[in-house]
């Protein structure tokens, strides 16, 4: 590099006017924490928007099976509220089913658990069976 020498041989401290020594130990002591801190929050949300859309995900799949057998279950002259309770895994449950019409549909509607401060989306998911 030109100019990090000195004509002895010996190599030249960079320096910058403002901060000291570029690369100085004791300037930079404790920076990273404070980095830490400051992106910490950031990284939660993130991290919890990421599980909410897992989670949306996964009951938008079992929110379809349960319609499924809550159509099924209709055209077969069952319950369809007991079928889609027998399709929903624990912790679920179908928010509203609505039967309609003479080719056996249903709809159902699920709440996705709320993980943290973020709004729970509810999932609505229709079915018909013939």
């Amino acid at each position: 590099m030109v100019g990090a020498y000195r004509p002895d041989g010996r190599r030249r401290a960079m320096t910058s006017s403002r901060f000291g020594k570029i690369g100085s130990r004791r300037n930079q002591r404790g920076s990273a924490s404070i980095e830490l801190v400051g992106l910490l929050p950031v990284v939660v949300v993130v991290v919890l928007l990421v599980l909410q859309f897992i989670a949306a995900a996964y009951v938008s799949n079992v929110t379809t099976t349960a319609a499924r057998a809550a159509a099924r279950a209709y055209s077969l002259g069952e319950n369809p509220t007991a079928a889609v309770d027998r399709s929903l895994p624990f912790g679920l449950r179908a928010k509203v089913v609505t039967l309609y019409g003479p080719d056996h549909g249903a709809t159902v509607e699920v709440t996705v658990p709320r993980l943290g401060p973020l709004p729970a989306p509810t999932v609505s998911e229709s079915a018909v069976m013939p």
